[in-house]
């Protein structure tokens, strides 16, 4: 990993075998405490918020689709045909 300053910003790069030169965004600071913002959001507001949509909408289709389910189950059962499906 090396440290370099662009326009007064530390960037740290980290060289991979398959991609070349990287941004990473290290979880601890120079001096050993955590570094929160990393830690949290992976150094990008954009991509965190990305992620935080997509779960939503993810935990959102789960909940209909329960929901989906509860409802088709009840009628079932008030037109009485649970006789077809369990017999």
């Amino acid at each position: 990993m090396e440290k370099i300053n662009i326009n007064g910003e530390e960037v740290f790069l980290k060289k991979s075998e398959l991609f070349g030169w990287g941004v990473i965004h290290p979880t601890k600071k120079e001096d050993g405490t955590p570094h929160w913002k990393n830690i949290l959001i992976g150094g990008s507001w954009f991509k965190f918020i990305l992620m935080v949509v997509a779960v939503i909408v993810i935990v959102g289709a789960m909940k209909e689709y329960s929901t989906a389910v509860t409802v088709a189950n009840d009628c079932l059962n008030k037109v009485n045909v649970g006789w077809l499906l369990y017999p």
